[in-house]
């Protein structure tokens, strides 16, 4: 039996887009396309091999927040030496006094006038004391922050919807720990996407030694979890993201429609091996930027959309399907020639088409396989199902249609 699912490639470049590359015109809401090596070594190496950094970088949206909190915190320690520091010196609190007698507090002679006295002499120490305790900071450091992941029902479909998936909090240093501590490695002529086959090896470089070989978080060391938050300051500068924007001639500053990418909106996504964006479409641009592991995209058009079983709104959310493992019915390209892959891949496209027929109709597919330092365009409208490939971090750089675009999408994404 040959393959009914065809796969095509979409138009690649290299580096950023040219002039002569004419991407408003060419590619914006037509096709997806792929941009090859946009991002520097130094920021895939520091990214794929140093979790200190990735720590610091997933911590600093919250630094603020915490450095904030903190201060306040010593303010109030601050205040609160400083009137026991009055009343070493003889000074009561007045205010508490006041209040008990319903009186007028007496004058009291200042700490100077005691110590001039003598009266004041015999806490000379103390109040020496006093001012150091108000100068040293509070030993406790802040805590740590915590992040929110989303954990599959299944194990492996991620979509942020109570019907597919839970939300626990881990830390910064668990999720780094999962990803760069814990690469997974595939041998040569096995199936990336296919569980049977996963081997987890610890990266030479990395001490192991304070990861618990089971849990993290309560979260047993094979589950697979997802990590989506925003872009950290550090990383954003790193990708050089004003750069990729004036590439494809975007509007530098959001007004009424000129349809910017938001700093705000763009996010970051960490995941691990296996991790799957079940299929479903946007109702706005999209470029996602690869930076640790390889992830694989399977693309149809806002065309097809009658052959992708789209959910009703009931059973799940209306721009999703419920088809499941189109990435596994595509080789890779190591593994074309390999015959015992080819019909394991059949296998897969069999069971696939048996519960979804009409994916069958479909002329081809778009198969993109995205390398660190890669990334692709995904106009509004197109379905997509996306596998985290190995273990990976991910940027989205999305924006809104125009008025125009608004004004002619397809009928399946109707606002």
């Amino acid at each position: 039996m040959t393959s009914q699912l065809e796969a095509s490639t979409p138009v690649q470049v290299h580096g950023l887009p040219q002039p002569s590359d004419r991407f408003p015109y060419r590619y914006r809401n037509q096709a997806p396309l792929i941009l090859r090596q946009i991002v520097p070594n130094k920021v895939l190496d520091q990214w794929s091999n140093d979790p200190d950094h990735v720590v610091q970088s997933l911590n600093q949206q919250y630094t603020g927040k915490e450095e904030t909190r903190g201060q306040i915190d010593t303010m109030v320690q601050v205040l609160d030496k400083a009137i026991d520091g009055l009343a070493i010196c003889g000074i009561p609190d007045l205010s508490k006094e006041a209040a008990g007698s319903g009186a007028t507090a007496p004058e009291e002679s200042s700490p100077a006038t005691k110590i001039a006295e003598g009266t004041g002499a015999a806490n000379t120490v103390n109040m020496e004391e006093a001012a150091l305790t108000l100068m040293t900071p509070p030993s406790s450091p802040p805590p740590t922050p915590l992040l929110t992941v989303m954990v599959a029902e299944d194990t492996k479909n991620f979509m942020d919807n109570p019907q597919f998936t839970k939300k626990i909090e881990m830390s910064a240093k668990e999720i780094a720990d999962r990803v760069l501590l814990t690469p997974r490695s595939t041998p040569p002529s096995s199936c990336p996407l296919c569980d049977s086959h996963t081997q987890n090896t610890r990266h030479p470089n990395h001490d192991a030694s304070n990861v618990h070989p089971d849990l993290l978080n309560g979260l047993p060391k094979d589950d697979r979890f997802y990590y989506r938050g925003k872009v950290p300051p550090s990383l954003y500068s790193d990708l050089q993201i004003p750069a990729l924007l004036d590439s494809l001639s975007l509007p530098k500053e959001s007004t009424s429609f000129a349809n910017a990418p938001n700093k705000d909106l763009m996010r970051i996504w960490i995941s691990l091996a296996g991790a799957t964006t079940p299929l479903h479409y946007d109702k706005c641009h999209g470029i996602l930027i690869q930076v640790v592991g390889r992830k694989r995209f399977v693309v149809f058009s806002h065309e097809d959309t009658n052959l992708l079983y789209p959910y009703d709104g009931l059973s799940g959310p209306r721009h999703a399907s419920k088809v499941r493992g189109l990435g596994h019915c595509f080789p890779f390209k190591d593994q074309a020639k390999a015959e015992g892959q080819k019909s394991h891949l059949k296998e897969n496209e069999e069971k696939l088409l048996e519960r979804w027929p009409r994916v069958s109709k479909v002329a081809a597919a778009w198969v993109i396989d995205l390398e660190p330092g890669d990334a692709l365009y995904t106009p509004p409208g197109f379905w997509h199902e996306v596998t985290s490939v190995d273990h990976s971090v991910s940027v989205t750089v999305a924006w809104d249609m125009d008025k125009n675009e608004i004004q002619e999408v397809p009928p399946h994404m109707a606002f």
